[in-house]
């Protein structure tokens, strides 16, 4: 468990650096968001997705997305940070419609390790941000009582390629809850 909470530390650490912060604040999910300086949304797209996001609901390498309601967010993988033992991994990065917020996610794999290949395991030991580096907190955030699963796909040992979806119940910034669901990701564990 030393590692588990070693990636904890992280995971906030990293969250809670200052970030860019630009001429608006969405900390509730309930509109799009759009960013001042050219990169955000615009008229062609259907209401919650921002041109940055269109098209790009498939499991493409370094990147991660996942529909809030009728919102349909997506990003880039940054970082990934496996633990020494192999039984856990973070990552994260930036939104793709703004880089002042971005996702988390911390995964513990009861029992099974990132040392061989793995298809179709799925844990329910998961922590999930969707944070917001300007004021800075959690728009959305799981905890405990709230189901939340992520399915490894596929992990491939040889080439550390990992593809997997995950769903789940976060609580919002304003104590309400709202389901997560097709949430893809595909990423090198190294």
């Amino acid at each position: 468990m030393p590692g588990i909470r070693f990636l904890a530390l992280l995971v906030v650490a990293a969250a809670l650096l200052p970030g860019c912060a630009k001429e608006y604040s969405f900390e509730r999910m309930e509109i799009p968001p759009t960013d001042s300086t050219g990169g955000g949304g615009n008229n062609t797209n259907p209401p919650g997705i921002c041109a940055a996001c269109a098209g790009n609901d498939s499991q493409l390498e370094n990147r991660w997305s996942l529909h809030v309601g009728n919102m349909f967010y997506c990003g880039i993988i940054d970082t990934v940070i496996a633990t020494p033992e192999r039984t856990g991994f973070t990552f994260f990065g930036p939104s793709a419609c703004s880089a002042d917020s971005g996702m988390v996610i911390t995964v513990y794999l009861n029992g099974a390790r990132l040392n061989q290949d793995l298809t179709n395991y799925t844990t329910d030991k998961v922590g999930f941000y969707y944070y917001d580096n300007v004021t800075p907190s959690y728009m959305l955030i799981t905890q405990g009582g709230q189901p939340f699963r992520l399915t490894i796909e596929s992990y491939e040992e040889s080439s550390q390629m990992m593809r997997g979806i995950f769903s789940g119940f976060a609580v919002t910034a304003n104590g309400g809850s709202m389901y997560v669901n097709d949430g893809k990701f595909k990423v090198k564990v190294r």
